[in-house]
């Protein structure tokens, strides 16, 4: 009996500290995310949840072949650059999009799982591609969490 107790302690105390893991919610600290220096632009990404029971991805991201991060399905993170022309990329052949980043300008892309049927052995296909919107984007990452940049570029949030 008193094992059982354990093993249910032990379950607990595991999932409060995954639920900590997730990082913040965009809607919650998108006030308190740094302002960007002068020259620069910022570039968010973002994948909102997989449909229930699909399978997804979690690729690396690269900005002009440099890995900047991972996309993770309900989560955002976002790195800030010099102005200038970008290629993102996920390592995989024909997953790109480009385009141009003026100085104080936010580029917004966006991740998500396509083709698929509801079935929930179904295996999603990823997409990519630039939301041109930020009223669309911001209200896509309103529930998103921070998920954070690689390591070499993460910042830390707090709500």
């Amino acid at each position: 009996m008193k094992s059982g107790w354990k093993m249910v302690a032990a379950a607990a105390l595991g999932a409060v500290l995954l639920a900590g893991c997730g990082g913040p919610r965009y809607k919650d600290v998108a006030s308190s995310i740094p302002i960007m220096v002068p020259d620069t632009g910022r570039i968010y990404f973002y994948q909102p949840p997989a449909p229930t029971g699909v399978v997804s991805d979690q690729p690396y991201l690269r900005v002009n072949d440099v890995k900047v991060g991972r996309s993770k399905p309900g989560s955002f993170f976002y790195v800030n650059r010099p102005a200038g022309n970008y290629e993102v990329d996920t390592l995989r052949g024909g997953e790109h999009v480009s385009f141009t980043l003026a100085p104080g300008q936010t580029r917004y892309v966006r991740l998500s799982i396509q083709g698929v049927s509801g079935n929930s052995s179904s295996v999603g296909r990823q997409e990519m591609r630039l939301e041109e919107s930020e009223e669309v984007a911001t209200r896509e990452m309103g529930p998103l969490k921070y998920w954070g940049a690689g390591s070499r570029e993460r910042v830390k949030l707090r709500r």
